[in-house]
């Protein structure tokens, strides 16, 4: 499709949460909606999420952003139309240091004050949920049944089909190269396919968030960091439902897709902004090694595959959501250190009532893009690191 010369809002970034920011815009009646995106829709970091949708985070504001988001994925078919292939199929930590302990309990204080189904089980009961564990050196687990998984290809895919309908133009194989700002204020959008002039621009980059920031004179803390998955042939020998899996003290994680096993050593390495990543083969000998302390019967299973994929992280390991400090119009939806898929639903809505209503209907404090700079930010026990 040929650039449009002029738009309302253009945001950058056609992954899962810039495909939910234009589709609450155009749903609340914002005319001229443009998201560029320089592969096709949901091709970047979205592609590779593991899909997972919890409940379990250390702060209110992030549990609220979840339980907004979970209410939408349990009706995303009746509304979108289509089959994101939503279930709750638990997520469960195995815990098996006191001190990690008593950080959850902590957090699940929290998440229960909140309506959140969290638990602190015994091993016994966690291998009574997944007989293959080896739990003789755990001192507990925590479970959250009602946890889920989704796909995200099908949930952006619903958000930029709904999108389009209602207006908002998506325009793919686009990279933007430069956003000209003048006199303090975002002027337009510079692309390999011309340029758009534009009051509002919506960094929604993902990984390459701290890029796109720089064409605007904006330092952002993103920081793409590299996480591997990989997957085994048929495995019967575990059978399903199997949620998703983490070991606390390695940092592995797995759950069940179809008859396979998906498997992560869970460790992340600065890649720099190197955006390309390819699967590091060494890590496949780090993945069996954590697989066979925590699940033995896997010895059985042979590695078919993987891929690696970035999550951008901030220092905090807190979004960046708001207006950038020192440039007007440039707004920012970054950082989500990779639960931006799972919280799409809610960062949608709430960026549109920023945009549409001059604030947002929930404190998002918590992601001022300018608490790096302040020396603000607020470190949480992130807890739970499993999307």
């Amino acid at each position: 499709m040929a650039l449009p010369r002029t738009a309302s809002v253009v945001i950058i970034g056609g992954g899962v949460v810039g495909c939910s920011i234009a589709y609450h815009l155009a749903r609340r009646g914002q005319r001229d909606v443009v998201v560029l995106e320089r592969e096709t829709v949901g091709s970047g970091t979205t592609s590779k999420a593991a899909g997972g949708i919890r409940a379990q985070f250390p702060t209110e504001t992030e549990v609220r952003f979840s339980l907004e988001a979970i209410g939408v994925f349990e009706r995303f078919e009746e509304e979108f139309g289509v089959d994101i292939g939503y279930r709750k199929i638990g997520y469960l930590f195995l815990v098996s240091d006191e001190e990690d302990l008593r950080g959850f309990r902590e957090r699940m204080a929290l998440q229960r004050r909140l309506g959140v189904d969290v638990r602190e089980i015994s091993p016994a009961e966690a291998k009574a949920i997944v007989p293959a564990l080896r739990v003789d050196d755990l001192v507990a687990a925590v479970w959250g049944p009602s946890d889920a998984m989704a796909g995200p290809a099908e949930v952006t895919n619903g958000f930029a089909r709904r999108a389009r309908e209602l207006g908002a133009k998506i325009a793919e194989g686009v990279d933007v190269t430069a956003i000209p700002v003048e006199h303090g204020r975002v002027a337009g959008v510079a692309t390999t396919d011309g340029a758009i002039a534009t009051p509002l621009v919506i960094n929604a980059a993902g990984p390459a968030g701290a890029a796109v920031g720089r064409l605007a004179g904006v330092k952002l803390a993103v920081q793409p960091r590299r996480r591997h998955i990989f997957y085994t042939e048929p495995f019967p020998e575990i059978p399903g439902p199997v949620p998703l899996t983490t070991d606390r003290a390695s940092g592995f994680y797995f759950r069940k897709e179809m008859e396979q096993l998906l498997l992560s050593p869970g460790d992340v390495e600065d890649i720099g902004e190197d955006f390309s990543v390819p699967v590091d083969r060494a890590r496949i000998d780090e993945t069996v090694e954590k697989a066979l302390h925590r699940i033995p019967i896997v010895e059985k299973a042979r590695i078919a595959g993987g891929w690696a994929g970035l999550r951008p992280l901030t220092p905090d390991d807190h979004a960046i959501i708001g207006w950038a400090p020192g440039v007007e119009g440039f707004f920012v939806a970054v950082g989500f250190g990779g639960h931006g898929f799972q919280h799409s639903p809610a960062t949608g809505r709430y960026v549109g009532e920023w945009l549409l209503d001059g604030k947002p209907s929930l404190d998002l404090s918590l992601f001022d893009p300018g608490r790096f700079a302040r020396g603000a930010a607020v470190h949480h026990d992130k807890g739970p690191d499993a999307e």
